[in-house]
C-alpha cells in the first residue's frame, strides 16, 4: 500500500510554547502532507489523561454500535455510469440512504459483555486486524442499494444482491470527561469556573482537556468536543468515518491507553481530484440526494470506505498507526479516517490559531445560507487582531508567535487586514445606500451595543448562536445551568454566519413586536442587510402578525461592539506590523 508517511516529531522534554508553539511551526507541512504526529517519548512529561466521570453500579453510558463491514457500500467502481433510480424510486432524503448505526444505552458489565463477544467474532472471521484486512474488508462490494419490482409492479429500493453478515462492534465515543478540574467548559464561557494560570505550565505536555486554555479557539463561549475535549473509548474494528472537522479546524488527539488506532488523511492539495472520484464513483442516488454536492455527503460523518480506493484512483493518501503517547494532528479542512486495533482511549479536541482564519472565511462562503455556522470565526479574528497589536498572545507574545513562523505570521495579518478593511469598506457602503431603499432619505444609525435600548441588546441575545441539539449537560454541573452563547454574537438567519462586530436590527419592530419580536422582528448580519432589511418589513406589511398594525419601512440600527475608528486603527496596527524593513512582508 503506497501511503505516505506522517512526519513525527518527538518530545522528550516540555517546549517552551507546549504543543502549541509545535503545531504553529508545522502547519506548512501540514498543508503538504494533511498532518503532523508529536509523540511524548518520555513518560514523565506525557500528559495527566482525562478520566470517565466516576458512575454507580448499573449506570450506564450511551454506546454507538457500528457495523464491519460497513453496509450498504455507496463508494466503489461498480457505481461508475449507474444512472440514479427514477424519482419514484428511492425518493427518500440524503441521511435515510447512508449507513445506520445503532445508538444503545449500557451499564459497564453489558458493555463488556457486548465487546468481548465482538472481538472474539472479529478475530475468528478476520483473524489479526491488520491495517491490509481491514481495507479489504471494511465495505462489501455485494451489498449495496439495488433496484427490486414489487408484486404491484413498482420500483423500490433494497440492499442486495449479496447477503449480508455484519458483526456489530462498539464505539464509546463524544464522551464527556470527569469534571472534578471544572475544565469542562471554554475560558470564554461566562459559567467556566476553572483557574487558569497565566503562565504556562512546564511539566508535562498539556492534555487536550486543557489545550484551549491557551489558545484562540479557547476565547469563544463552550461547545463541547470542539473548544473543550471529549473521550473515545475503542474497540477492535470501530472506526471514524470520512470527515473534515467542523469550520474546517485542526483536530488535537491523543491516545491515552490502548491498542493502536490507524489514520487516513487526504492532503489539501489533493481535494480537487477526491471530489472528482467521489463524483464518478458514489452512489448516484446519494448523490443527487445530496444536490450533486459531495461535501454535502462528507458532512454527514457517516461513509467508510477504503484509503486504498483513493490510492487506485491516483489521490494521495496519508497513513499513521497511532501509539500511546502520540497527538494527531490534521490540518486545517484536511479530510481523515480511521479505525481502532483493539480497546483503547483517546482525548480529543480541535484547535485554531490565526492560520484558520483563512479556512473559516472560505467554509463560511462556501456554506452561506446552508448551514449554521457555530464557530465564532469573526469574533476570533478580531479577538486575535487586538492581541497581536497589543503585543500579546494566548501563549507567549506576539512576538515568540510570530517567530513560531514568521512567514505564516505575515501571510495571517494579510488575510485579518483583509477582513477587516472588507468590513470597514461594507459599513460605509450600506451607510449610503439610502436613495435605493423604501424608506429613502433616511440613513440607518450607528450605536455601540453597551449603548443600545435594553430591549435591543436583550433582542440581539435572544439571537445569539446556538444549537438544535439538547442543553449542554456537564458531568457534576447543575442541569439549570445554562450556557450563554451571546458573548460569541448573534446568528444571522440568512446566511448562518455569527455576526460579532455587528448587527443590523429594527428598534421600532423590537418595540411594537413585544414578545414576538425575537421571531419576527428584521435582523440580519451587515453582509445580507442590503439585500434582506427592506424585504423583511415588506413580508410584515404584506401580512401583519394578529394584533399588530402593518409595519412600515423603518430606519434601520447598526448595532456594533466596535467603532469604526477602532477598526480603523486595529487594521493600521496590522499593517505596521506586516511590514520588514519598509516593505510589504509578501515581498
Amino acid at each position: 500500500m503506497d501511503f505516505h508517511r506522517i512526519p513525527i516529531t518527538c518530545i522528550s522534554t516540555v517546549p517552551e510554547l507546549g504543543l502549541h508553539g509545535l503545531i504553529r511551526s508545522k502547519l506548512a507541512s501540514m498543508r503538504t502532507l494533511g498532518a503532523h504526529v508529536f509523540r511524548v517519548v518520555a513518560p514523565a512529561v506525557r500528559p495527566v489523561p482525562s478520566r470517565a466521570p466516576k458512575r454507580l453500579v448499573g449506570d450506564k453510558v450511551r454506546v454507538r454500535i457500528q457495523s464491519f463491514p460497513q453496509l450498504p457500500t455507496i463508494v466503489s467502481d461498480a457505481f461508475r455510469r449507474r444512472r440514479a433510480m427514477a424519482r419514484s424510486v428511492k425518493g427518500r432524503e440524503l441521511q435515510n440512504q447512508l449507513p445506520a448505526e445503532g445508538q444503545k444505552w449500557m451499564s459497564a458489565s453489558r458493555l463488556s459483555a457486548r465487546i468481548e463477544e465482538s472481538t472474539n467474532a472479529m478475530i475468528s472471521q478476520y483473524k489479526d486486524l491488520t491495517v491490509s484486512s481491514f481495507m479489504r474488508n471494511v465495505n462489501d462490494a455485494n451489498v449495496t442499494w439495488v433496484r427490486e419490482v414489487t408484486s404491484a409492479g413498482h420500483e423500490k429500493a433494497v440492499l442486495g444482491p449479496g447477503k449480508p453478515h455484519p458483526i456489530d462492534v462498539y464505539y464509546v465515543s463524544d464522551f464527556s470527561p470527569d469534571n472534578e478540574d471544572e475544565c469542562s467548559r471554554s475560558q470564554g464561557d461566562p459559567a467556566c469556573k476553572a483557574a487558569v494560570d497565566q503562565s504556562f505550565p512546564t511539566d508535562r505536555v498539556q492534555n487536550p482537556r486543557t489545550l484551549n486554555h491557551h489558545s484562540m479557539l479557547g476565547a469563544g463561549s463552550t461547545c463541547e468536543g470542539v473548544n473543550t475535549n471529549l473521550l473515545y473509548m475503542g474497540t477492535m474494528g470501530s472506526f471514524f468515518s470520512w470527515h473534515v472537522e467542523d469550520s474546517l479546524l485542526s483536530s488535537v488527539s491523543y491516545l491515552q491507553t490502548g491498542a493502536s488506532k490507524y489514520w487516513f488523511f487526504v492532503p489539501r492539495s489533493e481535494l480537487p481530484l477526491m471530489v472528482r472520484v467521489l463524483e464518478e464513483n458514489m452512489d448516484p442516488d446519494v448523490l443527487k440526494a445530496a444536490g450533486g454536492d459531495v461535501w454535502a455527503v462528507l458532512a454527514k460523518k457517516a461513509l467508510l470506505w477504503p484509503a486504498t480506493f483513493f490510492l487506485s484512483h491516483g489521490v494521495r493518501v496519508g497513513f499513521h498507526a497511532m501509539e500511546v503517547g502520540d497527538y494527531v494532528v490534521t490540518g486545517y479542512g484536511v479530510p481523515h479516517s480511521g479505525f481502532n486495533g483493539g480497546k483503547n482511549v483517546a482525548s480529543a479536541v480541535n484547535l485554531a490559531c490565526t492560520g484558520w482564519l483563512s479556512y473559516a472565511i472560505e467554509h463560511a462562503a462556501q456554506w452561506r445560507g446552508k448551514l449554521a455556522i457555530l464557530i465564532p470565526f469573526e469574533k476570533l479574528l478580531v479577538l486575535a487582531a487586538m492581541k497581536l497589536v497589543d503585543g500579546e498572545w494566548w501563549v507567549g507574545d506576539a512576538k515568540t508567535y510570530e517567530a513560531c513562523d514568521p512567514a505564516e505570521f505575515r501571510r495571517d495579518l494579510r488575510v485579518m487586514v483583509a477582513y477587516l478593511t472588507e468590513y470597514l469598506d461594507r459599513v460605509l457602503a450600506y451607510m449610503k445606500m439610502d436613495a435605493r431603499r423604501t424608506c429613502v432619505g433616511k440613513t440607518p444609525t450607528v450605536v455601540a451595543l453597551y449603548r443600545a435600548p435594553q430591549l435591543v441588546q436583550k433582542f440581539i441575545a435572544d439571537n445569539a448562536v446556538g444549537t438544535n441539539e439538547d442543553p449542554l449537560v456537564i458531568p457534576g454541573e447543575d442541569a439549570a445551568q445554562v450556557t450563554d452563547y451571546s458573548v460569541d454574537g448573534a446568528s444571522c438567519p440568512h446566511c448562518g454566519k455569527v455576526a460579532w462586530l455587528s448587527v443590523v436590527v429594527c428598534q421600532t419592530c423590537i418595540e411594537e413586536l413585544g414578545d414576538e419580536a425575537a421571531k419576527f422582528a428584521p435582523f440580519c448580519c451587515l453582509e445580507c442587510a442590503p439585500d434582506v432589511y427592506d424585504g423583511e418589513h415588506d413580508r410584515l406589511r404584506k401580512t401583519p402578525l394578529p394584533g399588530t398594525h402593518p409595519v412600515d419601512s423603518h430606519v434601520p440600527l447598526v448595532v456594533q461592539r466596535l467603532a469604526n475608528g477602532h477598526v480603523s486603527s486595529v487594521v493600521e496596527h496590522l499593517q505596521s506590523m506586516g511590514t520588514v524593513d519598509g516593505e510589504d512582508g509578501r515581498s
